[in-house]
C-alpha cells in the first residue's frame, strides 16, 4: 500500500513538473509572436501610404492605392489589436490547466500573426510599387519628350533626305506627339496603369519610326543619286557602243534601261508609303540589273579584240583541216582498192567534211556581219571558241583514222611472210613423217594436219583477193599460228612415239625366250604398230612389261634417246596432248 502511494506521488510531481514545462514553452512562443507583431508595427507603412497619397492618383492606380490604404486601416486598425489581445489572453491562460484549448488558440494567433506578415509584406511591395511606376512614367515623359524634339530638328534640318517620305514621317511624329500628350496627362493626373499601356505602345511606334529615320536616307539616295546617274551613263555609253558599230544580239539595252528607270521612279512610291524594307528588296534587284547591263556592254568591249585577232587564225585552220580531210579522202579511196576499211573510216571521214562545212558556213557568215558592221562580237568569239574546239577534235580524229590504216601496206607485206613460213613449216613437218617410213600415219593426226592445212590454203586465197581485209587476215594469222605449233608438238609426240617403240621392241627380243610376258606384249605392240599405227599405245605396251622384268630399262633407254637426239625431253602433259 505504501509503495502504491509512494508511486501515485511520484507520478504527481512528474505531471505537474510537465505541466510547468509545457506553459513555460506557451508563453515563449507567444513572446516569439509578440516580437513579430512588433517588427510588423516598425514597418514605417504609415509614411509610405502617405508618401503615394500625394501622388495625385486617378483611375486604376487610385483604385489599387484606395484597395491598399483599406488594407492598412485593417493591419493598423483590426488585426494589431486583435494580436495583442489574444497573445494577452493566451499568456493568462498558461497558468491554467486547461492545456488542449491552450495550443488551439496559440495555434489561430500564430497564424493571425503569419497572414498578418503577409498582408504588411504585400501592401508595402504595391506601394513601393506605385511609386517606382509614377517615377519611371514621370522620367518616360522627360525623355520621350526630348526624343520628340529631336526627332522633329531632324526632319526638320534633313528632309532633303527623306524625299516623298517626309509627309508620312510628319504625320507618323505628330500621331506620337498626340499620344504622348495623352500619356503626359495620364502620368499627371496618377492613372498609371493606363499610362502603362499607352506608354508600351509610343515606345513601339517610337522605335518604329527611328528605324524608318534612319533606313530611308541611304535608299532614296540610291533613287535620287547613286540609280539615276548610273542609268545616264548607261545610255551614254550605249548611245557611244552603237556609234562605233557595237552590236548586242537580241539584248534590247535600250528597253532594258527603260525598265530600270521605271523601276526607279515606283520604288520612290514605296519610300512614300514607308515600306522601306521592301524598297530594299526592289533597291538590290535594280542594282543587279544595272550591273548585268553594264558588264552586258562590257562583254561586247572585251570580245572585240580578240574577235579581230582570230580571224586569221580561225581561217588558216579551217583550210588546214580542209586540206588534211581531202587528202585523208584521197588516200582512204586509193587504199579501198586494195584493202577492206572495216570500221567506217571512209563514212566518219565524209562526216568530218561536213563539219567542216558547217564550221565554214558560219565563219563565213561572221565574216560578212563583220565586213557589214552587223556582227555582235560575244557571239562571234563564242562561235570562234567553239570552232577551234571542234576543229581540234576533227584533226585528232583524222590523225586517229590515218593512223589505223598507215600501215596496211606493211602490215601484207609481213602477212605474206607468214604465209610463206606457214607454208614451209608444213611441208617440213609433212617431210619429217614421210621420212620415217612408218608404216602409218594415226587418223587423229591426219585430221588435224589437214585442218591446219586448209587453213593455211585459205589464208593464201584471202590474200590473193583484189581486196583484202587485213583485220580478218591478222585474226587468220594468229590462229593459224596457234595450229600450226600444236602441230608441230603433236608430230614430236608421233615421232618421238614410233622411233621409241621401235628401238624398245628390238630391246626387248633379248627377253622373249625367258619371260612369255615380254613375248606377249612384243606382240601386241608390233600390232598396235604395224597395224593400228598407234604408236603411243605401242610404246607404253612395251615399255611397262620391261620395267617390270629390267627396272628402269624405259628411262634408261629414253633418257639416251633424246640425248642422242638433242632434244629436251618433254612433260608428261606436253605428251598427253
Amino acid at each position: 500500500m505504501v509503495v502504491v502511494l509512494i508511486g501515485i506521488v511520484i507520478l504527481a510531481i512528474i505531471v505537474y513538473v510537465g505541466i510547468l514545462a509545457y506553459q513555460q514553452r506557451i508563453r515563449q512562443q507567444v513572446a516569439a509572436l509578440a516580437d513579430k507583431k512588433a517588427s510588423l508595427v516598425a514597418i514605417p507603412l504609415a509614411d509610405e501610404v502617405k508618401l503615394v497619397s500625394q501622388l495625385s492618383l486617378t483611375g486604376q492606380s487610385l483604385e489599387r492605392f484606395e484597395t491598399l490604404q483599406n488594407d492598412y486601416a485593417d493591419i493598423t486598425k483590426e488585426r494589431f489589436p486583435r494580436i495583442d489581445t489574444q497573445l494577452k489572453a493566451i499568456k493568462d491562460a498558461s497558468r491554467g490547466m486547461n492545456l488542449m484549448q491552450l495550443r488551439q488558440d496559440l495555434a489561430k494567433a500564430t497564424i493571425l500573426v503569419n497572414q498578418t506578415d503577409e498582408l504588411v509584406q504585400t501592401v508595402q511591395a504595391k506601394l513601393a510599387e506605385l511609386q517606382e511606376i509614377d517615377k519611371q512614367h514621370r522620367q518616360a515623359v522627360h525623355d520621350l519628350e526630348q526624343k520628340y524634339q529631336d526627332l522633329r530638328k531632324t526632319l526638320l534640318a534633313k528632309n532633303f533626305a527623306f524625299g516623298p517620305s517626309i509627309d508620312g514621317l510628319e504625320e507618323r511624329l505628330s500621331e506620337l506627339e498626340d499620344n504622348f500628350d495623352t500619356f503626359t496627362k495620364l502620368t499627371q493626373t496618377g492613372d498609371h496603369e493606363r499610362a502603362t499601356d499607352v506608354l508600351t505602345q509610343l515606345q513601339e511606334d517610337t522605335a518604329s519610326l527611328e528605324d524608318l529615320i534612319k533606313a530611308i536616307p541611304p535608299l532614296y539616295k540610291d533613287l535620287t543619286a547613286i540609280y539615276p546617274d548610273q542609268i545616264s551613263e548607261l545610255k551614254s555609253g550605249y548611245e557611244q557602243l552603237t556609234a562605233q558599230h557595237y552590236r548586242f544580239g537580241d539584248t534590247d539595252i535600250p528597253g532594258l534601261i527603260q525598265k530600270v528607270a521605271d523601276q526607279v521612279s515606283g520604288n520612290l512610291a514605296t519610300l512614300a508609303d514607308l515600306r522601306p524594307a521592301d524598297a530594299k528588296v526592289i533597291n538590290e534587284r535594280i542594282a543587279d540589273q544595272i550591273d548585268r547591263l553594264y558588264a552586258r556592254m562590257q562583254t561586247e568591249i572585251d570580245a572585240k579584240e580578240p574577235v579581230e585577232k582570230n580571224l586569221d587564225n580561225v581561217a588558216r585552220f579551217i583550210a588546214h583541216a580542209q586540206n588534211q580531210n581531202q587528202s585523208l579522202l584521197t588516200e582512204l579511196d586509193r587504199l579501198s582498192q586494195n584493202y577492206t576499211l572495216d570500221h567506217q573510216e571512209l563514212e566518219t571521214t565524209r562526216e568530218l567534211n561536213e563539219q567542216l562545212r558547217a564550221i565554214d558556213g558560219i565563219y563565213q557568215r561572221d565574216v560578212q556581219d563583220l565586213t557589214g558592221k552587223s556582227a555582235t562580237f560575244s557571239e562571234v568569239l563564242a562561235h570562234q571558241q567553239q570552232q577551234e574546239k571542234d576543229l581540234k577534235q576533227i584533226e585528232e580524229q583524222q590523225a586517229q583514222i590515218l593512223k589505223s590504216v598507215a600501215g596496211l601496206a606493211d602490215e601484207e607485206r609481213q602477212a605474206r611472210e607468214t604465209l610463206r613460213q606457214f607454208d614451209f613449216k608444213l611441208h617440213s613437218l609433212r617431210r619429217q613423217v614421210e621420212n620415217l617410213n612408218l608404216p602409218g600415219v594415226p587418223q587423229e593426226y591426219l585430221d588435224y594436219f589437214f585442218v591446219v592445212r586448209d587453213e593455211v590454203e585459205q589464208l593464201a586465197t584471202d590474200m590473193d583477193q583484189p581486196q583484202i581485209d587485213m583485220e580478218k587476215i591478222t585474226k587468220q594469222l594468229l590462229i593459224i599460228q596457234t595450229d600450226l605449233d600444236t602441230l608441230g608438238e603433236k608430230t614430236d609426240d608421233l615421232l618421238d612415239s614410233a622411233e621409241l617403240a621401235e628401238q624398245l621392241l628390238q630391246y626387248a627380243n633379248r627377253y622373249q625366250a625367258s619371260h612369255t610376258d615380254v613375248a606377249q606384249a612384243s606382240q601386241q605392240a608390233k600390232q598396235l604398230f604395224e597395224q593400228d599405227h598407234q604408236y603411243a599405245k605401242a610404246l607404253e605396251t612395251i615399255a611397262t612389261v620391261l620395267d617390270q622384268v629390267e627396272p628402269g630399262s624405259y628411262k634408261r633407254l629414253e633418257d639416251a634417246y633424246y640425248q642422242r637426239k638433242g632434244k629436251t625431253k618433254p612433260r608428261a602433259d606436253d605428251q598427253s596432248k
